[in-house]
């Protein structure tokens, strides 16, 4: 009986790799990718719409009120998808936040906050940003809807968007407030 069986543990060795390699390819090679790192230290991701329209989306405002992506049509846009709990937002934010200050006559900023009601509320995105001061304009990104459609595969996302909606190009990260500045001045 014991002779019969000798395949056992090559058959469980089999399913276990088999196992392994179907989470691999679920996650994709791409899932947590930061992207490469450009000269300026930005990290730009290799992503399916860079150089295409933007897609519309919706969001909400502080206030309560439903506000969709065309009407920031009339100007170049920085949008990005964020939350208060991840550390490389918190890191980032403080650059925006500056540049924000010296475009936002120039450019749209819609910073998206994406709410999964578990780690990121509508709560803990406003006390977040009261704690910080920042000024620039949020959104809520309800069930992560606008993520979804902008195709967000990590947080923060950055989208430079030029004034006939087209999506120049899709970061993960960028060095500091000077690196930012430049990839705003090229669109």
């Amino acid at each position: 009986m014991l002779k019969e069986k000798w395949w056992l543990p090559f058959l469980t060795v089999g399913v276990i790799l088999v196992a392994i390699f179907a989470l691999f390819y679920i996650a994709g090679p791409n899932r947590y990718n930061k992207g490469s790192t450009q000269k300026d230290g930005s990290s730009a991701v290799e992503h399916e719409l860079t150089g295409q329209q933007l897609p519309e989306f919706e969001m909400v405002d502080q206030a309560g009120y439903q506000k969709k992506s065309t009407e920031f049509y009339n100007k170049p846009m920085l949008v990005v998808e964020w939350a208060s709990w991840c550390p490389d937002c918190q890191k980032q934010l403080p650059e925006i936040q500056k540049v924000y200050e010296k475009y936002k006559g120039n450019i749209h900023f819609v910073m998206l906050d994406m709410l999964d009601s578990k780690r990121e509320t509508k709560e803990r995105a406003d006390q977040y940003i009261s704690e910080k001061d920042y000024t620039f304009p949020y959104y809520y990104d309800t069930d992560e809807r606008a993520a979804d459609i902008l195709h967000v595969q990590s947080i923060p996302t950055i989208y430079l968007v030029d004034k006939n909606q087209k999506v120049k190009k899709v970061m993960t990260d960028f060095h500091d407030e000077a690196a930012l500045e430049k990839q705003l001045e090229e669109i």
